[in-house]
């Protein structure tokens, strides 16, 4: 059977590219232990207060918005909610919140399970929720699950009724809910982490509570005293094109006047969901240089269509849509100071779309195209194209990926329509038919091809890695392409499907380069070697998913090597950066250190299947397969309906000559999973080894079925044959694994032996 470190390891690799980890350098033989991350310099900021006397009719506009209050001090507003002893119940708990000895107080289940007081230090959030941050020593704080709805003058609990529990990840006073890695940096101006790894403590720091005027401008300390100067000199302040405009030394790094792309990435930095590469992000860096963006995937954070699931923000799905690939900005609908659109209703996309600005741009009559009155909600763009989801229990958003309802995608998929969500009553039937009548053949569009690419892939079609190859070669839109690679990856070790991911190592869009890398991170030496090339790309981003790739190899002391010890340093605190640094120091041969960081990771997160599975890998690596067993049960007990949960521990109990074990949790894993070719190859394999040659034999034509060009399939297949004493069928297997290797040495062999025995042909 395939061992389970390799199976695990090519299952796990793609994953864990994308995420945060901790590890550190070989050099001193030990982890690196302090964030990795430069602090921001204080004294290069002058705090939002100092723009004010220059830039009024900016600041006042700035003041009144949801950036400037994203994090302050508790006020008069925030105490009123303490008023009076308010008690919630939510889920098997019961809080009360109140005023005690003339503080805000918090009473609610801490860590330990017992009711507690807690004292709130700040708040975060506006409308239309804020929560609170308690102080929970080594310079941690939380973020509390209750928050207070302002507008309903109510408390209630951001997780509905989930009622996690303290020993969870997700609790609110555990890592999950840690102000200081899950939410500090885009509450604050230039936010400096401080994770120590050694005495798992923080020293966070940041220059402004609030995302103040240089969390977009960057640092204007010089830029404020040089206009200070020219002002006490007895010379009004300068306006554009005025002789001294151009003395001032950091007016053009300050300048609004960035490339677009750029402002985008901007608004990225905190509108993504997205890991931090282990730098500080100035205004004006490319979004790549300091983060990993999560894109539709594997995973089922977006839907199949791009339309968001989980709480992904905007930046990504932006990417996805035409609105960006036709140089549409953030700054092009909202105002870069309030951060309010600039016009209301319709009014904001007729200012595009109502009257012929460029050919480019599809000229549309809302009412005729809506099929609905303009005073409906119906008749509003919005309502359609960016339908709201809320999150939090009370915090609606809008879809940024600007997407086409179909509802035809909702029958065939599950996917969410926006005709649905205001026209449930009628069916789905009827949303079906209305798109049908009204939009006919435009309703054949590359989203909807597109979608059904992704949720085959999703379902494991081994079938659809040739139309991603296919697809990604034609696809204009850089973030659809970097989907599709993704995608590729279950499929890297493939001839076809990996040439197309090493083509793709060179394309325009860094994006893409980032999402080849990671779907490489198994594939073999010909791409290790292609790789390489990647090890110094202009982006942080493509070099880190390069070297991750290559973190068995990758030396260390170079530009890439450095890049991935700081991204892996930088998150050391949360636990799929535990098992990230695992995955790299089992890479690197060190495998009691790997087991250090993997413990820590289940620790932090017992609730956690892949962390399990990937703590199994280490294990087995280790020649403890009993171990490594007890894991993979504890993952099935956790997630019973994963079949690759199932998978791994057939694997694992393989390993210990449970053979019976073994076979068992294969089938189960060939039940959840009927798609999977290395489910029912290994279910086959174990049968013959239980001596059960029919069942072998249906198993193994079950994943030659599944997927024709998987030569080891049909060369096990021609093997089991050939022991059961059905030569014809035996050559026939052998043959067509040649068909799909014409250089399988074993296949050959067998095939010259049987011929040599003068079988049927």
């Amino acid at each position: 059977m395939v061992g389970p470190v390799k199976a695990v390891a090519r299952l796990l690799a793609p994953a864990l590219v994308a995420l945060a980890g901790c590890g550190g350098g070989e050099r001193g033989g030990a982890p690196a232990a302090m964030d990795a991350a430069t602090a921001p310099d204080p004294s290069a900021y002058a705090g939002s207060a100092g723009c004010a006397g220059c830039h009024d009719r900016e600041w006042r506009a700035w003041a009144s918005s949801h950036h400037a209050r994203a994090e302050r001090q508790v006020g008069a507003a925030e105490r009123a909610a303490f008023a009076g002893a308010r008690e919630v119940r939510h889920g098997s708990k019961t809080s009360v919140a109140r005023v005690e000895d003339g503080a805000p107080v918090l009473f609610t289940v801490g860590r330990d399970g017992a009711v507690q007081p807690f004292v709130p230090a700040r708040v975060i959030g506006v409308d239309p929720l804020w929560q609170l941050l308690i102080e929970a020593g080594d310079g941690r704080l939380q973020v509390t699950e209750l928050a207070y709805d302002p507008a309903r003058d109510e408390w209630f609990d951001v997780y509905g009724e989930e009622d996690r529990r303290p020993h969870e990840w997700g609790f609110w006073a555990n890592r999950g809910m840690n102000w200081n890695s899950m939410c500090a940096a885009c509450h604050n101006t230039a936010l400096y982490k401080g994770y120590d790894a050694r005495t798992d403590s923080y020293r966070t720091t940041s220059v402004e509570h609030g995302v103040g005027c240089e969390a977009c401008h960057g640092p204007a300390a010089e830029h404020v005293e040089w206009q200070e100067r020219v002002v006490a000199e007895g010379a009004a302040a300068p306006e554009p094109g005025d002789p001294g405009w151009s003395g001032d030394p950091t007016l053009a790094r300050l300048s609004l006047a960035l490339a677009p792309r750029l402002r985008i990435d901007h608004c990225g930095s905190c509108h993504a969901r997205r890991s931090e590469l282990g730098t500080h992000f100035q205004p004006g860096d490319p979004f790549l240089d300091a983060y990993m963006p999560e894109i539709p995937d594997l995973s089922d954070v977006y839907h199949a269509d791009g339309q968001v699931r989980d709480e992904d923000f905007e930046y990504v799905s932006f990417l996805t849509s035409r609105m960006y690939a036709k140089d549409v900005t953030c700054t092009s609908c909202h105002d870069p100071h309030n951060a309010r659109p600039v016009a209301r209703g319709n009014e904001l996309c007729m200012s595009c779309h109502g009257e012929a600005v460029s050919e480019a741009i599809a000229v549309i009559d809302p009412s005729a195209h809506s099929h609905h009155r303009l005073d409906d909600e119906g008749g509003q763009c919005v309502a359609c194209h960016m339908p709201l989801t809320t999150y939090m229990q009370r915090h609606p958003r809008r879809d940024h990926g600007f997407t086409i309802p179909d509802p035809l995608l909702t029958r065939e998929l599950g996917i969410p329509n926006a005709c649905d969500r205001c026209h449930a009553e009628r069916g789905l039937d009827w949303a079906v038919a209305a798109v049908e009548e009204w939009y006919g053949e435009r309703t054949e569009r590359p989203t909807r091809r597109r979608a059904r690419l992704v949720a085959r892939a999703r379902a494991g079609d081994e079938g659809v890695a040739a139309e991603l190859v296919a697809s990604a070669r034609g696809e204009p839109l850089a973030a659809w392409r970097a989907i599709e690679l993704g995608l590729l990856s279950q499929w890297s070790d493939r001839p076809a499907a990996r040439a197309a991911l090493i083509a793709h190592l060179r394309d325009d869009s860094a994006l893409v380069r980032v999402s080849a890398a990671r779907a490489l991170a198994a594939a073999g030496p010909d791409a290790a070697r292609a790789l390489g090339a990647l090890l110094d790309d202009p982006l942080r981003a493509v070099r880190v998913a390069a070297a991750m790739s290559l973190q068995g190899t990758v030396g260390l002391e170079s530009r890439a090597g450095q890049d991935l010890l700081r991204f892996l340093a930088h998150n050391a605190d949360q636990p799929v950066g535990a098992a990230s640094e695992g995955s790299f120091l089992l890479a690197r041969g060190r495998t009691a250190e790997a087991l250090a960081a993997l413990f820590r990771a289940v620790e932090w997160d017992p609730s956690s299947p892949p962390l399990r599975h990937a703590l199994a890998v280490a294990l087995a690596a280790a020649r403890r397969p009993a171990e490594a067993a007890r894991q993979c049960e504890a993952a099935c007990d956790l997630a019973p309906e994963d079949g690759a949960s199932w998978y791994l521990l057939g694997l694992a109990k393989s390993e210990i000559g449970d053979l019976a074990g073994a076979t068992a949790a294969l089938a189960r894993a060939c039940e959840l999973e009927p798609t999977f070719v290395r489910g029912w190859y290994n279910l086959g394999l174990a049968h013959n080894a239980g001596g059960d040659s029919e069942r072998a034999i249906a198993a193994l034509e079950r994943a030659c079925a599944v997927e024709p060009r998987d030569a080891e399939s049909w060369f096990a297949l021609a093997a089991v044959y050939r022991d059961a004493g059905r030569a014809d069928q035996a050559q026939l297997a052998a043959r067509e694994a040649l068909r799909v290797a014409p250089r399988h040495p074993r296949a050959r062999a067998l095939l010259k032996s049987l011929e040599g025995r003068g079988g049927g042909r």
